[in-house]
């Protein structure tokens, strides 16, 4: 007993500090809005996050839509409609810290992905992950409502507290897991949470509140007084330590030179943590474009230019191109379950 837990302490402290913070924050985070607690939905006169708390219905397009039903989306789901705003502010001038320290449902996920053993793991990392995810955000907002299947049909925000409350023994929960569309959102909790690598899957792929909040981290990420994750290239030696840890897949190497995707990149600390020549950094972009000397006889430094997007310059086409055709396989595979989910969606509305 001693040893497991003298190894299990060992463990605890070889993760980076602000890992932990965020790990702590996760969790709390899923005491207050998950399980019996549930307080904050509670305050709310909720058991989940659905009603007056969901952030995922009102910006839906139905056919024949007007103002007036807008209006009505909004009123229904009002607090959540707040709190998206407030979660895409943040991420505007901060990043994405809903998602990565914050969010119940992701978190979840993630925390017991991260208890899981490696070798049971998919990894999805290497997927084109921006056109997957707008172009599902785009059939979500409004092809689903044009074929008048409901947006709850899949919904993490609706399996993970169901899960957690089954695991409590409600019935509520009980009822939704058995029954045939929470066994096919089970199924993508497990396959693109549970078991994916590093447990971010579902939020990279299918969460439209991510995709949402990629677009405004994006954004936020042009200007300088922005604190997002950002990169010196003068400091930075191409050793690829960033992208192998990056939980997202949302660094790749340009030229020997890490590069942030900002649409994908959730400000989780993982690839500052794992750089050695702080290269890599969550902060604002230098005061000054060109550093100046500020007095006679005294070297100023220059100070680190930090870049959030950088823009890619054309390269000629290569003669022969490169087929990955791991990524072909999964991309076939991950295309044929979504579209078997979608299908059994439409067959069940």
């Amino acid at each position: 007993m001693n040893a497991l837990t003298a190894k299990f302490s060992e463990k605890v402290r070889s993760v980076p500090k602000i890992q932990r913070y965020r790990y702590f924050w996760i969790a709390v985070s899923c005491a207050m809005f998950l399980g019996p607690l549930a307080v904050l939905p509670g305050l709310a006169g909720n058991t989940d996050l659905c009603g007056k708390l969901c952030m995922r219905r009102f910006y839906l397009y139905f056919p024949g839509m007007n103002w007036d039903d807008l209006f009505m989306h909004v009123s229904v789901a009002l607090i959540g409609v707040v709190a998206f705003f407030v979660i895409i502010t943040f991420t505007f001038f901060f990043g994405r810290i809903w998602c990565s320290f914050i969010c119940p449902v992701g978190g979840f996920s993630e925390l017991v992905s991260r208890m899981l053993n490696d070798r049971w793991k998919i990894e999805y990392r290497g997927l084109p992950q921006v056109q997957i995810r707008y172009g599902y955000l785009a059939v979500y907002m409004g092809l689903l409502p044009l074929l008048g299947v409901s947006a709850c049909t899949l919904c993490n925000f609706i399996t993970v507290p169901r899960f957690v409350e089954a695991l409590s023994g409600g019935f509520v929960g009980l009822a939704f897991i058995f029954s045939t569309v929470g066994l096919v959102n089970l199924s993508l909790l497990f396959l693109l949470g549970f078991f994916a690598s590093k447990g971010r899957a579902y939020c990279q792929f299918l969460c439209p509140i991510g995709a949402i909040d990629g677009l405004v981290n994006r954004l936020g990420a042009k200007f300088r007084f922005t604190h997002h994750i950002r990169v010196d290239k003068q400091r930075c030696t191409g050793c690829t330590d960033c992208a192998k840890k990056c939980m997202c897949g949302a660094i790749k190497m340009v030229d020997k030179v890490a590069v942030v995707d900002q649409f994908s990149c959730m400000s989780c600390h993982d690839c500052v943590d794992a750089c050695d020549w702080n290269a890599i950094e969550w902060t604002t972009a230098p005061r000054n474009k060109t550093p100046k000397r500020v007095k006679r006889g005294i070297q100023i430094h220059p100070e680190p230019q930090w870049q959030a997007v950088v823009r890619m310059q054309p390269k000629p086409a290569p003669t022969a191109p490169v087929i990955h055709w791991g990524r072909v396989v999964n991309g076939v595979i991950v295309a044929g379950f979504s579209l078997f989910l979608f299908a059994t969606a439409v067959w069940l509305h």
